[in-house]
């Protein structure tokens, strides 16, 4: 899997940071894009496509793995997850990707995290909520990104690109300590929200945090341009020289 960092992405992502309370334990970082990716190609935790013309789709897995709401099947699409099949010990190391593929004619499309109208299960997926629970099946914890952010799409196409999140250092020890108190591994699950949708599908990953590259500001690629400018006048001038 590769990851090809864009500058323009920084400007993407719009999610009203100002506005957001302190309660939220599930935070965005940075967007990314990707590459080599799409359905199938990528460890995917969650799909989510709404029915006809619905403008809000919401879903999520089971602990057994069963999809409920608009949550797409299928072992490529939507399913459950442990640490281990991230190869990761630690909850600093977590990392979800959403990524957005919206057909509409918005620039850029987005969508809205919001809280789950579902008459049931509704509390595993509101806004986006990573579900913790035991090796036996109970749930032992939630973490949930604010509802009411705008995302907004980095790139078009089914795994195309990508809205990094994580935990916040207090959730993290929060997690690490209640893996340390139920011995075995831990089964994780994906639900998510997401109002003035034009259709989907959207997906949620789960990967290393390592795997992310970081995207540089913009005055970062412009430090770079400029070196790479002066290394190629510098290198004219030895060719006239010779």
């Amino acid at each position: 899997m590769r990851y090809k960092p864009i500058a323009l992405a920084a400007a993407a992502l719009a999610i009203g940071l100002a506005a957001a309370p302190a309660s939220a334990t599930l935070i965005p970082l940075t967007p990314v894009q990707l590459t080599g990716q799409g359905i199938g190609a990528s460890f995917t935790t969650l799909t989510l496509q709404g029915a006809g013309s619905a403008s809000t789709e919401s879903g999520g897995v089971l602990f057994n793995g069963n999809v409920f709401g608009d949550a797409l099947s299928g072992a490529s699409q939507s399913h459950v997850f442990t640490f281990a099949d991230l190869s990761i010990s630690n909850a600093s190391q977590l990392a979800l990707i959403v990524n957005l593929a919206e057909p509409g004619s918005e620039s850029p499309p987005s969508v809205t995290t919001a809280a789950s109208p579902l008459a049931i299960n509704a509390n595993l997926a509101n806004a986006i909520t990573l579900n913790v629970y035991s090796a036996s099946g109970a749930l032992l914890e939630q973490h949930t990104a604010n509802a009411g952010l705008t995302l907004n799409q980095v790139a078009s196409g089914v795994g195309g690109s990508g809205l990094v999140f994580g935990l916040d250092a207090a959730e993290q020890t929060q997690l690490n300590n209640t893996m340390a108190a139920n011995a075995g591994n831990e089964v994780f699950t994906v639900g998510a929200t997401f109002a003035n949708s034009q259709g989907g599908p959207e997906t949620i990953q789960a990967i290393r945090l390592a795997q992310v590259a970081a995207v540089p500001e913009p005055a970062s690629y412009a430090l770079l341009l400029a070196g790479l400018g002066a290394l190629g006048f510098l290198s004219k001038r030895r060719r006239r020289k010779g």
